[in-house]
């Protein structure tokens, strides 16, 4: 299992973030209505339209690819480039994500930081996180990936 990566973004991208993305795909499954009405802050959860049961469902699938991808990508290559550019898109996605959050909510719960629930501060506050140490890491605020050394051939 190559680790190509300096201490904490390892210990960050390899061990937490797919940790989060196992519970996140659990999550629809343990409680669903829970995971729907606790995507937005809101006083009394709605019922669940089908098309919202399936939408959760499919995100739960999501987090489960995003959990393979993660694994295979950070705990198989030995290439720096493609760490790099995994990184970069899911720096892109996290952007997205929570634009996404951000729209189904709309500005004023958006801004209520002190009545975000847990799955909000999942949504905005975990995603900001792993943006910014993502960004770090780009930048090289945490050191780079080191590609491993190969037996035998002169550098």
């Amino acid at each position: 299992m190559p680790t190509i990566l300096p201490a904490w973004p390892h210990v960050l991208f390899g061990v937490l973030e797919p940790l989060s993305l196992v519970l996140g795909s659990l999550a629809p499954l343990y409680d669903l209505q829970g995971f729907i009405a606790g995507q937005t802050p809101q006083a009394e959860p709605p019922t669940a339209h089908p098309s919202s049961l399936a939408l959760a469902y499919q995100l739960g699938n999501l987090y489960s690819l995003l959990f393979l991808i993660g694994v295979a990508v950070l705990h198989t290559t030995t290439e720096p480039k493609v760490l790099r550019n995994y990184l970069i898109a899911l720096a892109i996605a996290d952007v997205g994500h929570v634009y996404a959050t951000y729209l189904g909510m709309g500005w004023n719960a958006f801004v209520d930081v002190g009545a975000w629930n847990a799955l909000t501060w999942g949504n905005i506050g975990a995603t900001a996180f792993l943006f910014f140490n993502r960004v770090a890491y780009l930048l090289g605020i945490f050191g780079t990936a080191k590609a491993p050394k190969v037996l035998g051939k002169r550098e």
